[in-house]
C-alpha cells in the first residue's frame, strides 16, 4: 500500500491476483506465456469479487471497436512491447477476455487441461488447439466475443466523439463553452461524453437540482460506471450540495459495490453512517478503505468508533493502537478512549493512557474522572502497565503575595 503514490488499488485485489499467479505457475512449472498468467489472475479477481479485477471501460471499448484487439496468437507481445501504460493495462484486460471466453466456450475443464500441458513443456498456440479450435476460427471468435461485449457497454448512449469545432469546444477540448455545450446537446442529447461535461459544468456552479439528470440518465444507461468523475459520484455531488443525504448515500452505496478503490467515496460514507449511527456500515466502509490504504488514520478511527458502539472492545482498542502509530490530530480523544476501553477490561495500561491524553488536554474534566475512577478502583495506588511510580499528590502552591 506505501508504494502506490496518487493511484491506489485495493491490496487485497492484488494479494488474491498474485496468489492465482502462485497456483497457475506451480501447476505449469513456470511454463506458461505471461498473458496467459495475467489473464487468469485478472479473471479470477473479477470471479472472487465483481469490484476487484479490470472491467470495461469507455476507452477499452473505443479500442476494441478501432481493431486494436492483439491476436490470441500474438498476445505475449502485447505484454513485450506496448505502445505506452495505457496499452499494457489494456493487455491484461484482453488477457482475461480472452480467459472468459475459452471458459465460457469450452468450460474451465479445458483450461485446466491446458496448464496441465503447459507444465509438460507443450507450445502455447499447439495446447490452445488441442483442447479448443483450431487458432484462426478461436481469434475470430474471440474478435467477436470482445466486439459484442464492447457495444454493449452504455447500451444506448452515443458514443461518438464527432469531430466538429462545436463538439470540442461542448466537451472543453478547446475551452470549456456553456453555450456551445448547449446547443451541442441539443443535437446529440445522449451522448456520452457531452452528458458526463454538462453535470460537471452544472455543479461547478452549484446548479445542484440540474445536475442531476444528466447524472442520472449516464447511469440508466451505463449502471456499472467507475472511475474518474463517474455518474454515481456526480450524482452524490449534486445531492450533497441539496442536503439529500439519503439520496447521497444511496448513490455512493451503489458506487462501492462497483469500485474496489473508491477510498473517497469509502471515506464519506464513513461520515454519512456515523452520523446516522449505523454502526454495521461504518464498519463495512472502514474495512473497504483499510483494503485500498491501511497507513491513514481515519479509516481507524471510524472503525474504533463503531466496535466500541457495537461492543466489541478488542476490535477497538486494535484500531485506536494502531491511530496512535499514525501520529493522529486527536491524540488526546484516541488515549482517553483507550483508557475507557481498557479500564473496563481491568488492564493497568488505562492509567498511563489517560496520563498521557492529560498530558496533551489538562483541563480535560471527563478525563480527570477517568483518572479518579482508576485511582479508586485500584486502591488509591495504581501501577501503570510499565511500571511506572504511583500517583503522587500535587504540590502545594506558594501563596500569593499582596502588592
Amino acid at each position: 500500500p506505501a508504494s502506490q503514490a496518487a493511484n491506489p488499488a485495493s491490496w487485497e485485489a492484488v494479494l488474491w491476483h498474485e496468489f492465482c499467479h502462485v497456483v497457475t505457475l506451480s501447476l505449469t512449472r513456470n511454463k506458461m506465456p505471461r498473458w496467459l498468467s495475467e489473464g487468469i489472475s485478472v479473471f479470477e479477481e473479477r470471479n472472487a469479487n465483481p469490484a476487484w479485477g479490470q472491467a470495461m471501460t469507455p476507452r477499452y471499448r473505443e479500442m476494441i471497436l478501432d481493431e486494436e484487439l492483439t491476436p490470441i496468437a500474438e498476445l505475449s507481445g502485447a505484454f513485450l512491447t506496448p505502445k505506452d501504460g495505457l496499452h499494457l493495462q489494456f493487455a491484461y484486460y484482453e488477457s482475461s477476455l480472452v480467459v472468459e471466453f475459452l471458459v465460457d466456450r469450452f468450460g474451465l475443464e479445458s483450461l485446466k487441461r491446458i496448464l496441465v500441458d503447459l507444465g509438460k513443456g507443450r507450445a502455447i498456440n499447439e495446447t490452445i488447439e488441442a483442447h479448443t479450435a483450431p487458432m484462426k476460427k478461436l481469434e475470430k471468435d474471440f474478435e467477436e466475443f470482445a466486439q459484442k461485449r464492447a457495444e454493449e457497454l452504455g447500451h444506448g448512449l452515443d458514443w461518438e466523439r464527432h469531430e466538429t469545432p462545436e463538439f470540442a469546444a461542448a466537451t472543453g477540448e478547446r475551452g470549456e463553452d456553456s453555450a456551445a455545450l448547449d446547443k451541442t446537446m441539443e443535437k446529440y442529447p445522449k451522448n456520452f461524453w457531452l452528458l458526463t461535461q454538462k453535470a460537471k459544468k452544472l455543479l461547478a456552479q452549484k446548479r445542484w437540482e440540474e445536475a442531476k439528470a444528466p447524472a442520472q440518465t449516464l447511469i440508466e444507461h451505463y449502471p456499472e460506471q467507475t472511475g474518474a468523475d463517474n455518474a454515481y459520484v456526480l450524482l452524490a455531488a449534486a445531492h450533497r450540495g441539496l442536503n439529500e443525504t439519503n439520496l447521497e448515500r444511496q448513490a455512493l452505496n451503489k458506487l462501492a459495490l462497483l469500485d474496489a478503490d473508491a477510498v473517497e467515496a469509502y471515506l464519506r460514507l464513513m461520515e454519512l453512517t456515523s452520523a446516522a449511527r449505523d454502526w454495521p456500515a461504518v464498519i463495512t466502509n472502514a474495512e473497504r478503505f483499510l483494503a485500498v490504504n491501511p497507513l491513514l488514520p481515519a479509516p481507524h478511527r471510524f472503525l474504533g468508533r463503531a466496535s466500541e458502539e457495537l461492543g466489541r472492545p478488542k476490535e477497538a482498542i486494535t484500531s485506536y493502537e494502531t491511530m496512535l502509530r499514525m501520529d493522529p490530530a486527536d491524540v488526546t480523544d484516541v488515549h482517553f478512549r483507550l483508557a475507557k476501553l481498557l479500564h473496563a477490561e481491568n488492564n493497568p495500561a488505562a492509567r498511563r493512557h489517560i496520563l498521557q491524553a492529560l498530558e496533551e488536554a489538562p483541563r480535560f474534566r471527563e478525563a480527570h474522572r477517568l483518572l479518579l475512577g482508576i485511582v479508586q478502583k485500584t486502591g488509591g495506588n495504581p501501577e501503570s502497565a510499565h511500571g511506572s511510580a504511583p500517583l503522587s499528590p500535587a504540590p502545594t502552591p506558594p501563596p500569593i503575595k499582596q502588592p
